[in-house]
């Protein structure tokens, strides 16, 4: 099972395995007349262990970190599964709409791919910002920031697939200015759990 359904400080606590950084960790769902009251029990209960309340910067940029799509982002009605290489969640035993028209997209393969890169100029690669390849764009940023973790500056894009092998050098036009990146590794961090 991945969720249970527990006691914590008194109230009704349903506990998920699951999660959406990369870290390893829990989701807790409280009834929402008992959110405040579960709030500060967390916050005092790990207090001396420095535990801090976070904001939706500090999620995304771990789920950022660990390649994690974001709907409007790596996921929309306009990017397949197998361009954002989530080919894994596709059940292909199974018939749903679409199923033909994406059979056809695995069979030729994807035109175009999410990729991982990191830029060899400084400059932070933010969603949106062309790709291009010799002056020509040829795709664009998903998303992309200064990784808190790693100390470098990283992007998921999307790029036709012959600019998505390993070490391909593409430029990320920077306010109008091209800054090399090269295509790397995804994810970007992988924690070690125990």
């Amino acid at each position: 099972r991945t969720a249970v359904e527990t006691e914590i400080g008194g109230m009704t606590v349903i506990a998920g395995r699951t999660g959406y950084t990369g870290e390893d960790g829990f989701e807790l769902y409280v009834p929402v007349d008992g959110v405040v009251a579960f709030w500060n029990l967390l916050l005092d209960a790990g207090k001396d262990d420095g535990l801090l309340a976070c904001g939706l910067a500090a999620r995304d940029s771990l789920r950022f970190e660990a390649c994690m799509p974001l709907y409007g982002h790596e996921l929309s009605p306009h990017i397949n599964p197998l361009e954002a290489r989530l080919g894994w969640t596709v059940s292909w035993t199974k018939n749903f709409i679409g199923r033909d028209a994406l059979l056809k997209v695995k069979l030729e393969k994807p035109a175009r791919i999410l990729v991982g890169l990191e830029m060899v100029d400084k400059a932070v690669p933010r969603e949106h910002y062309d790709i291009a390849v010799n002056g020509q764009v040829v795709g664009h940023v998903t998303s992309g920031m200064k990784s808190p973790t790693l100390d470098k500056f990283l992007a998921m894009a999307m790029v036709p697939a012959e600019y998505s092998a390993l070490g391909t050098r593409l430029d990320v036009i920077v306010r109008g200015q091209p800054k090399q990146a090269v295509v790397v590794k995804r994810p970007f961090y992988k924690p070690q759990y125990k």
